[in-house]
């Protein structure tokens, strides 16, 4: 059955042809019935000849169609017609994010799109149905800008070998799935709806795709093999939590994501609100009263008192005042106005030099502080303490960003890690020292984003040992530091080298 502008597709009538790509053709459609333009997708013909795609599209059908989301396109009807497969939704003619892509796009601009997109993914994860086809081309933009997801859990109505990834039994786009899918797993969860967000979050932040590829295969092994560049180490300056976000939410591995899709773009929006900003002015606090104030006042003549509501008001800049607020003192603190020699003011020396001997007790208390924790600090870090201290990231996903150079460290509790990462550009050659202070023995290993052990040395020199790796690729390593025993304790320093 062809579809041409003019003629019918169950209850709708065929306005144009507004798109096809590897899910099907998307046709824009009037519904007489509610006097409505609807957007159908009608999927690729190979599904007619798949046994199992009639069960497949029932099941899934009904789990997208319960969805109700306003980031999600609501889904109207599903049904076949012939040899045709189709789906009616929501018509949305602002474009797609797509269209945007290309250049580096602001933080707080990119946060509007993957915030609601996010709460979109968090819902539909909450309630069974995973994407699996997170792309550009799918979050439709509204006149107003509202982004939309669409497209919801097509890769798996059509199935494997539908030519989608061109991989013959993959769900989802080659330059978007994830590198449990591309590994070959049987079923696409959560996690790889975020990952290939993460993806679409680095081409807007760094304004390309992290794994450019020619053709799907290469695509699919660079997902798998390839380390992420660090766009600080290609030239696109990030704040250094968005930059571990996004690395964080292209980890190789699942269990190394984020546990949701919201957590991964708050860590984004995180680094954009902790931006340096003017803090707030502080009011001047008050003016302390001097200590024989309510006598004075008890010697004033009466006078009359306003109501609360009509107090004038009394700040702490004002000149009318006499402290924060008008409130006349208790009347047992007045004394007869027949002994006015005691309204006398007690003299401001003296109030001046009992005001200076409290400063003084409390910055001497403050300093003897400070004093002991700097001692039991420097016990600690000399391996003489018995304080479990863990100063640096234990894993990929929490390695502590470092630059050539020396770097200090303890191994503190037992069976403590250091993890570090270097952004290195192509073809660097990585030397790292490990020296050993209190430690009695240890390890260090040079990395790769996917935790492959690239080069792994001991103490073969008397206390020193020597790890290499010449990097082709630029990107992120990491460096792992260790104690060959589980129960040892004590402090090191490492010297990083760049060649």
């Amino acid at each position: 059955m062809t579809l041409v502008p003019g003629s019918t597709l169950g209850n709708y009538q065929i306005i144009e042809k507004v798109g096809a790509g590897g899910m099907g053709s998307v046709y824009k459609a009037y519904q007489p019935a509610l006097g409505r333009y609807v957007a159908i997708k009608v999927l690729p013909p190979q599904t007619a000849g798949d046994p199992s795609f009639a069960e497949r599209f029932a099941l899934e059908a009904r789990a997208i169609g319960k969805l109700r989301h306003p980031n999600i396109v609501t889904a109207y009807d599903f049904s076949t017609s012939g040899d045709l497969a189709y789906l009616v939704s929501d018509f949305i003619d602002g474009g797609t994010l797509a269209d945007q892509l290309g250049a580096p796009l602001p933080l707080d601009y990119a946060l509007t799109i993957l915030t609601p997109m996010a709460s979109a993914l968090d819902y539909a994860h909450a309630r069974g149905v995973v994407h699996r086809d997170i792309k550009p081309q799918n979050i439709l933009l509204t006149h107003e800008g509202t982004p939309v997801l669409t497209d919801f859990g097509l890769a798996k109505i059509i199935g494997p070998g539908s030519g989608v990834t061109q991989a013959g039994a993959l769900m989802g786009t080659a330059e978007y799935i994830a590198p449990e899918c591309a590994s070959g797993a049987e079923s696409a969860g959560p996690a790889a709806d975020q990952y290939a967000m993460a993806i679409v979050a680095y081409q807007m932040l760094v304004g390309q795709h992290p794994f450019p590829s020619e053709n799907p295969l290469s695509a699919l092994m660079a997902h798998v093999h390839k380390p992420v560049p660090v766009p600080t180490a290609i030239g696109v300056p990030l704040a250094p939590n968005v930059e571990a976000a996004l690395l964080r939410g292209l980890a190789k591995k699942p269990a190394e994501r984020f546990a949701r899709v919201g957590d991964f773009v708050r860590a984004l929006s995180g680094a954009a609100t902790s931006s340096p900003s003017q803090p707030p002015t502080p009011a001047p606090a008050p003016p302390l009263a001097a200590p024989d104030q309510p006598l004075a006042a008890a010697a004033q003549p009466p006078k009359p008192s306003l109501p609360a509501a009509a107090q004038p008001s009394s700040g702490p800049g004002s000149r009318g005042g006499r402290g924060p607020s008008a409130v006349e003192p208790p009347l047992e603190s007045r004394l007869p106005p027949a002994q006015p020699s005691l309204s006398v003011s007690t003299t401001p020396k003296r109030t001046s030099w009992w005001r200076r001997r409290r400063t003084i007790v409390i910055v001497g208390a403050v300093v003897v502080l400070l004093l002991v924790l700097s001692a039991l600090s420097n016990r600690d870090r000399a391996g003489g303490g018995n304080a479990a201290t863990d100063d640096y990231g234990n894993t990929i996903a929490t390695a502590t960003l470092i630059t050539p150079g020396t770097r200090t460290g303890t191994l503190a509790p037992a069976g403590d890690i250091d993890m570090f990462r270097v952004n290195v550009p192509a073809n660097t050659n990585i030397v790292v020292e490990l020296h050993f202070g209190t430690l009695p023995r240890g390890t260090v290993a040079i990395l790769s984003s996917t935790g492959q052990v690239l080069d792994e040395a001991s103490d073969a020199a008397p206390r020193v040992a020597r790890a290499t790796y010449n990097a082709r690729d630029a990107g992120a390593y990491y460096i792992r530091v260790d104690s060959d025993r589980t129960d040892a304790t004590g402090t090191y320093s490492i010297v990083v080298l760049e060649r």
